[in-house]
């Protein structure tokens, strides 16, 4: 989806708001493992009651910006209460602007990479590996691939897919296998578990020693 000025303006807008506000996420990101410095300087924040007209529905969530060079180009807004949102809440846990399209998270590591790139399943998985020094990319998941982002990894000559260890998990390695051919080297994680939880569990070690073996 190509962004007009008006929406680009709008964007930059509202994540500069949120950003101002996520202190109040800070004990919730802490309790995931993810420094409230490195929080900030990824444009995370939490949607306040006077957010825009269209945004308040999500208030309270923490916003999550999809940055890139030249701004950011969506966000995603992430439940904070600690209930099933299916049942409890009624609402996902992850919700995106309807009519706004998909996108990949954390572009901006394309230029930080060298001949090799992570790629995981979402937002916070990707910010976990970001955050270790291990340049990443997230997908929001398998049903969301768009051809097109192959073009995005062409150049890699290792792409490592850090696989969460579900269905799901495996079907994102099914699609990146498939489109990346040998480029593609899945890390695959417990079962039951996805790249926060191992690093929560196990240190941040256990993540770079998947690269490198």
């Amino acid at each position: 989806m190509k962004l007009s000025k008006e929406q680009r303006r709008f964007l930059e807008a509202a994540t500069l708001q949120f950003l101002s506000h996520v202190d109040e996420a800070a004990d919730w990101l802490e309790g995931r493992g993810i420094d409230l410095a490195y929080a900030r300087s990824r444009g995370l924040g939490v949607v306040p009651e006077d957010a825009p007209q269209q945004l308040r529905k999500y208030h309270g969530r923490l916003a999550i910006p999809y940055l890139t060079d030249a701004g950011p180009v969506n966000i995603t807004f992430r439940c904070l209460q600690s209930h099933d949102c299916k049942v409890v809440g009624f609402h996902g846990k992850y919700e995106k602007m309807k009519g706004w399209g998909t996108n990949l998270y954390g572009v901006q590591s394309l230029r930080a990479a060298d001949d090799w790139i992570a790629v995981a399943e979402g937002e916070m998985d990707a910010l976990t590996l970001g955050q270790l020094g291990i340049p990443a990319i997230g997908v929001p998941g398998a049903k969301n691939w768009q051809p097109h982002w192959s073009n995005v990894f062409e150049d890699f000559s290792k792409v490592y897919v850090f696989s969460d260890g579900d269905t799901a998990g495996e079907e994102m390695w099914e699609t990146f296998s498939n489109e990346l051919k040998t480029a593609a080297i899945q890390v695959a994680m417990p079962r039951g578990e996805d790249v926060n939880s191992v690093f929560l569990k196990q240190g941040p070690q256990a993540l770079w020693d998947r690269i490198r073996q």
